[in-house]
């Protein structure tokens, strides 16, 4: 999200007023033809073209599930007193309002003059309102989240009739590594009130947001390294320690000793404490930490079950957990000649053994994809199945 990037509707030179009209023509032009003007913005062109057929379809939360999504958007809650010290006092100079919404696009905080939030009801912009382009049309908080960028969006450029008396600047607060929205932070009000500059500000704050988050995020990780150091040392029920991985509950990595991995893993959605299978790692003993996991290696014993399908899978049993992944049809092919020859083969013996035409190349690039999603259960030189497998067909 750099300067360069920002695109104001308008300029201090341009009359709102004959600019909105302007904008009118082209909205319905397009309107009425489906085909976009040319002198609409490239953003909006975008936007315009993602809308889709018109209608209402947002979600509104009761006052309850409100007050959960507030709760799951911590990360939000802690910059949003950063968010109002930056932008209320321009919202409440400029007659516009201040919104943030999660990463949904469900609105969960408005903060403003009251003259302006009265009007913004009657749109049904409130809180636990949902504003996304597909839910409402093109608007500003709904075209941040889909361009990943700060957004002006003014009076007719919105793709809704209702909304072309307001102007509306967002930007996106994205997560710091994995440059997702965890956000949007927004100021609306009147198209008359429209100024080229209320980009900058917003965009400003939406980055020293940015900047606040990944510096707590950066804390928590190191907080995470120290903590699992101290258990690092534990024994591991069922099998020899191979390394030990700390993460937080998102899969970012606080610290690794005696595993190659980057700045993130993969979690299972339902992780327990106990055994478990991890793509790309193989069987670990996870312990939960505050805020996170330690994973140590263990070589715990484990059985495939190669199902043909359709469509094909492979089954992993180790210990208590069983954990089902698909597979292509080649990849279980490949698969199915392990478990037939124990012993391993070598990527010349893998090929005579083929139906299709290949390369030990593009075999040894099947392998390296099959060892990325089943961890340590595959070695190399000679390829071989480090579990016993058995091939189940219908």
């Amino acid at each position: 999200m750099t300067q360069s990037r920002l695109e104001a509707a308008l300029t201090v030179f341009d009359d709102p007023t004959a600019k909105a009209r302007e904008l009118l023509r082209l909205h319905r032009s397009w309107q009425s033809t489906s085909q976009i003007p040319e002198p609409v913005r490239t953003v909006v062109a975008r936007a315009w073209r993602r809308q889709g057929p018109a209608g209402d379809r947002r979600g509104h939360l009761g006052d309850a599930a409100l007050a959960e999504r507030r709760d799951r958007a911590g990360a939000l809650a802690s910059v949003l007193p950063l968010l109002r010290d930056r932008l209320l006092p321009l919202a409440g100079e400029a007659g516009n309002e201040l919104v943030v919404s999660d990463d949904e696009g469900y609105v969960l905080w408005v903060s403003g003059p009251a003259a302006v939030r009265r009007k913004s009801e009657e749109l049904g912009f409130v809180q636990g309102a949902r504003w996304r382009e597909r839910d409402v049309g093109v608007n500003s908080l709904g075209t941040a989240m889909e361009e990943r960028r700060p957004v002006q969006i003014f009076g007719p450029e919105h793709g809704a009739e209702e909304q072309h008396a307001w102007v509306c600047t967002s930007a996106p607060i994205l997560g710091h590594k994995a440059g997702v929205p965890v956000g949007v932070v927004t100021l609306s009000g009147s198209y008359r009130t429209a100024h080229p500059h209320t980009l900058s500000l917003v965009s400003m704050a939406a980055r020293e947001a940015m900047d606040h988050l990944a510096r707590a995020h950066d804390g928590d990780l190191r907080r995470l390294a120290l903590e699992g150091s101290v258990h690092r040392s534990a024994a591991v029920p069922g099998g020899a320690c191979r390394g030990t991985i700390v993460v937080d509950d998102a899969g970012w990595v606080a610290s690794a000793e005696g595993f190659g991995v980057g700045e993130r893993i993969r979690l299972p959605a339902a992780l327990e404490a106990g055994l478990a299978w991890l793509p790309g790692l193989g069987q670990v003993h996870a312990e939960p930490l505050d805020g996170g996991w330690i994973l140590r290696g263990a070589r715990a014993s484990a059985e495939l079950e190669l199902r043909a399908g359709p469509p094909p899978s492979v089954v992993l049993c180790a210990g208590a957990g069983v954990t089902e992944i698909p597979l292509s049809a080649r990849h279980f092919e490949l698969l199915s000649l392990l478990a037939a020859h124990p012993r391993g083969l070598e990527a010349r013996e893998v090929l005579a053994r083929l139906d299709s035409a290949q390369t030990e190349v593009t075999v040894r690039a099947e392998f390296s994809r099959l060892r990325k999603r089943l961890g340590g259960l595959i070695e190399s030189r000679p390829y071989r199945l480090t579990v016993p497998a058995a091939v189940v067909r219908p």
